[in-house]
């Protein structure tokens, strides 16, 4: 009886400390969730999870997970307003960085793929010329809900990082202070959304995914790209140049990872 609960109580202990790992990685843009679910070999399981709506087996993951973005939207949220340029240039890497792995999980290279990757950075570029896609007129329940829903569908695509996607919607640092001063109301709202999001995307997932996965992948790199432009640094020091290189090297190993 002791060795099991002793069992038990380390598989509980290991499935929190995974969320912990997977909640810093969804709040880090470059870093996918998706890819972090398929390193621990539990992808396909939450997957068909999700769409049976069993998620007790998960429930200490959760939590973990919930402790793991709040821990890091903390330390995210000072450091973005007193460390600016050294963070956005960590950011930075992190984006540039994880477009080759986000393709290298399709090497299907085409012309296609090649104009769709373009097309994306172009779209995205010259969104960043506009009003942010999202918060115009402020965080409003609409703005908070779309936020959740797109960014939770592209965490669950393994590759694609949702905090990427909210930086191209131009609402990531308000999801950082909104996550950092517990906005109770709002984040119940985010969390909604991306409830929906979760179970949307893991329907289709396996029909349009599998289908035309190199041109979604090569289309989200191009978004990412082009929204990058917002992200430089204004004042670049060495030690945003040397924050830069360690954002794209924590990328890349985590990337080396999924890939060895």
């Amino acid at each position: 009886m002791d060795k099991a609960i002793k069992s038990l109580s380390k598989n509980q202990t290991l499935l929190f400390i995974k969320g912990v790992i997977l909640g810093l990685g969804i709040i880090i843009p470059g870093m996918s969730g998706g890819t972090i679910l398929v390193i621990f070999g539990i992808y396909e399981s939450i997957i068909k999870d999700l769409l049976k709506f069993n998620v007790k087996p998960y429930i200490v993951m959760v939590f973990g997970t919930v402790a793991g973005i709040f821990f890091g939207s903390y330390i995210l949220s000072y450091l973005l307003e007193f460390h600016g340029n050294p963070t956005y240039a960590f950011i930075l890497g992190c984006l540039f960085m994880s477009i080759p792995f986000i393709i290298k999980r399709n090497n299907n290279y085409s012309k296609v793929n090649a104009l769709l990757l373009i097309f994306g950075g172009v779209i995205s570029f010259s969104l960043m010329e506009m009003p942010p896609l999202l918060t115009g007129g402020g965080l409003t329940v609409k703005s908070v809900f779309l936020a959740g829903l797109i960014s939770s569908c592209a965490m669950i695509i393994p590759g694609i990082s949702g905090s990427a996607v909210l930086i191209v919607l131009g609402i990531y640092e308000e999801m950082l202070l909104l996550i950092k001063e517990f906005q109770v109301v709002n984040l119940l709202i985010f969390i909604v959304g991306a409830l929906f999001g979760l179970i949307i995307m893991a329907k289709i997932l396996s029909k349009l995914f599998s289908k035309y996965q190199a041109q979604i992948l090569y289309f989200f790199s191009g978004l990412i790209l082009g929204s990058s432009r917002i992200l430089f640094p204004s004042d670049i020091g060495i030690i945003s140049i040397i924050t830069f290189i360690l954002g794209a090297a924590i990328v890349f190993k985590w990337g080396n990872l999924k890939y060895k």
